[in-house]
């Protein structure tokens, strides 16, 4: 076979070709599908529990109120609950111990600037761009999980007499969950999930067939891991969480709400080099725990 070397006028149309695509709307996206074969993943892909544990709120710019320059919008409080909460600035936590309501400020959670390259685009093995698109949106969702620990440390730390418990033990017990439950039960709310490290789930396989009902005792054999206990409590699995601890949380409607003003949004940017794109993730929310009451934590030796 003779090996072709296409002329310098083939060239410039195969990049008049290119650039035509690229400045097309979308065009760098249907390059990146060109090529779809499956890609191999490395770890297993993050899933973000903070939107599981809290109640969204989509809102829209009528929902808020501008204090200081930055957007806010209200919520009732029970006076007889503490309440935490993220001003704008969305770094430091803000305890509301008096009053029927609290402002809620939105921020900004955003991903690093993704650089994506054109020659990586022509020689991909798989969707490079939806890839991209996926892990950014993970850090999204670890930046939320992230933010949601640090709210609940902030409101345990007021309240540990009622809210928090330790054991000695090196494994989780049953006997450390029904402790556990205890936080939030004492109260009157229901238990809802408790959220741990994936690591720490695999000590209810240690259970005797003592701790366990039948159908849990058939459904680890099946299925090697349990996601549920006690009927409808949901076992939440997040390797951002520590290993040593574990979380109680009561139902959405108990715990706090997740002010929604603009939902994950992706954007191509330019950047100094023409063969480069920059990919950009970012959403607008805020975060409310609105009683210390639906809320555990639970530290394991």
């Amino acid at each position: 076979m003779t090996l072709r070397i296409k002329t310098a006028s083939e060239n410039s149309e195969i990049d008049f070709s290119l650039q035509r695509l690229l400045d097309s709307p979308n065009g760098l996206e249907r390059l990146a599908l060109e090529t779809l074969p499956p890609y191999i993943r490395e770890i297993r892909d993050y899933e973000a529990f903070a939107r599981k544990i809290l109640f969204i709120h989509q809102i829209t710019e009528a929902d808020t109120h501008i204090i200081n320059s930055e957007p806010y919008v209200y919520y009732p409080k029970d006076m007889t609950s503490h309440a935490a909460i993220y001003a704008d600035d969305a770094e430091v936590p803000q305890l509301v111990i008096e009053g029927d309501g609290v402002n809620v400020g939105i921020f900004t959670v955003s991903s690093d600037d993704t650089t994506i390259n054109l020659k990586r685009l022509m020689v991909q093995k798989y969707n490079y761009i939806e890839r991209v698109r996926e892990l950014s949106g993970q850090a999204i969702g670890l930046a939320e999980d992230n933010k949601l620990m640090t709210l609940v440390e902030a409101l345990i730390a007021t309240q540990a007499a009622t809210q928090a418990c330790s054991t000695t033990n090196t494994t989780l017990a049953k006997a450390d969950l029904i402790t556990l439950r205890k936080t939030i039960v004492q109260w009157d709310l229901p238990v809802a999930a408790f959220v741990m490290n994936q690591t720490r789930q695999e000590d209810i396989l240690l259970w005797g067939e003592t701790d366990l009902d039948e159908l849990s005792r058939r459904e680890i054999l099946e299925t090697g891991v349990r996601y549920t206990l006690w009927g409808s409590v949901r076992i939440v699995t997040s390797r951002a969480v520590p290993l040593h601890t574990v979380y109680v949380f009561s139902d959405k409607e108990f715990v706090g709400r997740m002010p929604v003003l603009k939902d994950i949004t992706t954007k191509l940017t330019e950047t100094a080099n023409k063969l480069e794109k920059g990919l950009f993730i970012f959403e607008f929310l805020g975060m409310y725990l609105a009683s210390h009451k639906a809320i555990g934590k639970l530290t394991i030796a």
